[in-house]
């Protein structure tokens, strides 16, 4: 008969694998890019879903093999990596739309490097905390503490740039907004979490949160359950949200002259035609390569007539 920790597993392996099924054709749905975070959902569900495996073979089997333990260990140390790497995708994704209002994509690019490192140092940590050697766990016991930390670093980052897309909402397409309206919801279930992991590298023998002994219901609650939350959450935003189109520069032939347009969203259609008419005046020339839509073409061709 399984233990509360079994329990646990159980229910883990009950929720991730539809999880990932789902996640799977959200992916399929939107493409294989790194624009898009639901690749991560899907990888946190696998791991979830190894670990809790891991743990089932040994409460059923009654043999707590080095290799299963570590196997367990590395899979839960690494659970908060994902969750903002997809976070991440998200908000690049949003911020692609908004153009030069948005924040630079090339802030993302360090975020990206410091999550795979922070994982890089759980996984190693994670593994050092099950070694015989006293030298290796303190070791790893310190691994744990930096990646907490950088994780911890990570959320604040996402949190602002989370805030600035909020206080510029009228500039994100509006068909993108379901991404941020989930990141907005997800961010105090996703704190939780990083508050668990930093709590648990830093928490000694015999505290609630030791690795090692950790309260079961402490665990259920802030790492399965905000886990499980977060992930609905990115899933329903996944299925609101249409798949992202390219934009293609296209040569066409107006009046004579060889121009250039733009297929495929930008942040100017998030503005009503009621405020694009109010905002430019009876005649304007192009001013750049987004000025090029089939409506604005035209538009100018039969004012310039009259």
């Amino acid at each position: 008969m399984l233990d509360a920790k079994g329990d646990l597993a159980a229910v883990e392996v009950a929720f991730f694998g539809p999880a990932f099924l789902i996640g799977l054709f959200v992916v399929f749905r939107h493409g294989f890019s790194k624009q898009v975070g639901w690749l991560y959902v899907c990888v946190l569900s696998i791991l979830r879903i190894v670990g809790a495996s891991a743990t089932l073979d040994m409460e059923v089997t009654n043999k707590y093999s080095d290799s299963l333990l570590t196997t367990a260990a590395i899979c839960s140390a690494v659970g908060t990596a994902p969750l903002l790497l997809a976070m991440m995708g998200f908000l690049e994704r949003i911020n692609k739309g908004m153009e030069h209002k948005g924040i630079s994509l090339m802030i993302f690019r360090p975020l990206h490097l410091i999550s795979l490192a922070a994982l890089i140092i759980a996984i190693i940590g994670g593994t050092d905390k099950m070694s015989s050697s006293a030298s290796s766990q303190k070791t790893g016991k310190a691994l744990g503490e930096a990646g907490a930390m950088l994780f911890f670093g990570i959320l604040l980052a996402l949190t602002i740039i989370t805030l600035f897309n909020v206080t510029n909402t009228r500039y994100v397409l509006s068909h993108e907004r379901n991404l941020l309206r989930a990141c907005v919801i997800a961010l105090p279930f996703l704190a939780v979490r990083i508050a668990y992991t930093i709590a648990s590298a830093f928490s000694k023998k015999g505290g609630l949160f030791y690795y090692a002994d950790v309260n079961i219901y402490v665990q259920a609650f802030m790492q399965f359950a905000m886990e499980a939350i977060v992930v609905c959450i990115f899933i329903t935003a996944g299925v609101l949200t249409p798949k992202m189109e390219k934009q293609k520069i296209i040569e066409a032939d107006v009046e004579g002259q060889k121009v250039e347009m733009i297929s495929g969203p930008t942040q100017r259609s998030v503005r009503t035609e009621e405020q694009t008419r109010q905002d430019r005046p009876r005649f304007q020339a192009p001013q750049n390569i987004g000025d090029y839509r089939p409506s604005r073409l035209i538009k100018n061709a039969m004012s310039s007539r009259k």
